[in-house]
C-alpha cells in the first residue's frame, strides 16, 4: 500500500483526538442541522478530507479500509459529523477515477475543493445532448453541501428498450441553488439537503458511468496508478454508509456502558453487577466488532484483488454489497438491544445514547445498505438469476 503503518496509525490517532470534540458540539450541531464550521475546519487541518484524494494533487492515497477505521472513530463521537468526512472524503476517490480534465477542473486552482453527491428526485428530467447532458430539477440528500465547492449528481436516464442508464455529472456550485428541506429525526447535523439545476449542460468529460468502473480500468487510473483507482466502485463503494454507522454503534455502547459503571437502580440495586446487564453489553459489544471485522475484510481482499488486476466475480461483488447491509443491520440490533439499559435518562432528546439511536436509525435507511433490497439481490445471483442492479 502506498502508506507506511506508522503514517496510518497517525492519522487514525488524529481522528481518535477530534472525537470527544464532536461530541462536545453534537447536540448544538443537531440542533442548527448542519456540522459547525469549526468541525469542518478540524477535518480540513487534520487531513482527513484529503485520505482518498491522488497524490498528484496532494492527497494521501490510502486504502477503503480507513473509511472504517476513520469513520469508526469520529461516529462515536458524532454520527453527523462521520458521515460529513465519509460522504466528502468518498468523493475525492470517486473523482480520482474520472477523466483527467475533469479532476484538474475540481483540483487544478484548489486542491482542497470538495465535492458532495445527490440523487434526483421525482421530475428531476435528463436528457443527451451533442457532447454531453442537460439535466433540470431537483436532486436531494446532498451531505455536506454546505462545505462543497462541487456536487457529483447521480443522472438515470430513461431507455426505453432496456435498462436506465446511470452516470455520475460533476457540477460546480456556482450552476446549482440549495434548497433549505432537511427537516429530519437522524442524522439532521449532516445538513443533507437538495439542490435545484436549472436546464444545465454538463460536458461528456464531467460524467461518470458506472459500467467504466467496473472492470478496473477507470478513466483516470491512467493518471492515478494507485490500486485505489481501479476499484469496483459499486460494489465496494458502500463502505461510505457502513463506517458512519459502525462509529455510532460504538457511541451508543460507549454511552450506556459508561452510564451504567456508577448507576444505582432506585432499589438500590448496582446495575454493573447485573448479569442480564453483562449479556447486553457482551452481545452488542461482539456484533459491533463482527461489523467492523466483516468490513475490513471486504476492503482487503478488494484491494488486494486491484493490486493485481484480478477483477471480482458477480458473486463477490453482490457478497460485498451484502456484508455492508449486513454489518449495517448489525449496528442497528446492537444499539436496539442497549436500549432496555438506557432508563428514563435515555430518552432525553439530548441524551448521547439517544442521539446515536436516532442517527443509526437514519443511517441504516440509505437504500445502498438496505438489507433485503441486497441480501436478494445476493440469492439470485447465487442462484444463478438475472441480477436485478446493472451497476452491480
Amino acid at each position: 500500500m502506498a502508506n507506511s503503518e506508522e503514517i496510518r496509525r497517525d492519522m487514525i490517532a488524529r481522528a481518535r483526538a477530534l472525537t470527544p470534540k464532536l461530541s462536545e458540539r453534537a447536540r448544538d450541531a443537531e440542533e442548527a442541522r448542519r456540522i459547525p464550521e469549526q468541525t469542518h475546519r478540524d477535518f480540513l487541518e487534520s487531513g482527513l478530507y484529503r485520505v482518498f484524494q491522488p497524490a498528484r494533487y496532494g492527497g494521501n492515497e490510502f486504502d477503503l479500509g480507513m473509511m472504517i477505521e476513520l469513520a469508526g472513530e469520529l461516529g462515536r463521537g458524532c454520527g453527523s459529523s462521520a458521515w460529513i468526512f465519509s460522504n466528502l472524503s468518498v468523493q475525492n476517490w470517486m473523482i480520482g477515477m474520472t477523466h483527467p480534465k475533469a479532476q484538474e477542473e475540481v483540483w487544478g486552482d484548489n486542491p482542497e475543493a470538495l465535492t458532495a453527491s445527490s440523487f434526483p428526485s421525482p421530475g428531476a428530467t435528463v436528457k443527451h445532448v451533442d457532447g454531453g447532458i442537460v439535466v433540470d430539477g431537483v436532486w436531494s440528500f446532498a451531505s455536506g453541501v454546505d462545505w462543497a465547492d462541487w456536487n457529483h449528481m447521480q443522472i438515470i436516464i430513461p431507455n426505453e428498450s432496456g435498462p436506465p442508464e446511470f452516470r455520475f455529472a460533476l457540477v460546480h456550485k456556482s450552476d446549482y441553488e440549495v434548497i433549505d428541506d432537511w427537516f429530519v429525526t437522524g442524522l439532521a447535523a449532516t445538513g443533507s439537503r437538495s439542490i435545484r439545476v436549472n436546464e444545465l449542460f454538463i460536458p461528456d468529460h464531467r460524467t461518470l458511468m458506472p459500467v467504466l468502473i467496473r472492470d478496473g480500468n477507470t478513466p483516470g487510473s491512467a493518471v492515478n496508478p494507485n490500486p485505489l483507482y481501479r476499484h469496483t466502485f459499486w460494489a465496494i463503494g458502500s463502505k461510505v454508509f457502513a463506517g458512519p454507522v459502525i462509529g455510532i454503534a460504538q457511541g451508543a455502547l460507549d454511552a450506556i456502558t459508561s452510564n451504567i459503571a456508577d448507576r444505582v437502580s432506585v432499589g438500590g440495586v448496582n446495575l454493573a453487577d447485573q448479569g442480564s446487564v453483562h449479556l447486553r453489553i457482551a452481545e452488542s459489544g461482539a456484533e459491533i466488532a463482527a461489523a467492523r471485522a466483516l468490513s475490513l475484510s471486504d476492503c482487503a481482499q478488494a484491494y488486494r484483488m486491484a493490486e493485481t488486476g484480478e477483477l471480482p466475480s458477480l458473486e463477490q461483488r453482490a457478497g460485498w454489497r451484502r456484508n455492508d447491509a449486513y454489518a449495517v443491520m448489525s449496528c442497528v440490533r446492537a444499539v436496539e438491544r442497549l436500549y432496555a439499559l438506557a432508563g428514563g435518562r435515555g430518552i432525553a432528546w439530548d441524551n448521547p445514547y439517544q442521539r446515536a439511536w436516532r442517527d443509526i436509525h437514519a443511517g441504516s435507511s440509505q437504500i445502498v445498505v438496505a438489507w433485503d433490497l441486497h441480501a436478494t439481490t445476493y440469492g439470485k445471483v447465487k442462484f444463478g438469476l438475472p441480477c436485478p442492479d446493472p451497476r452491480l
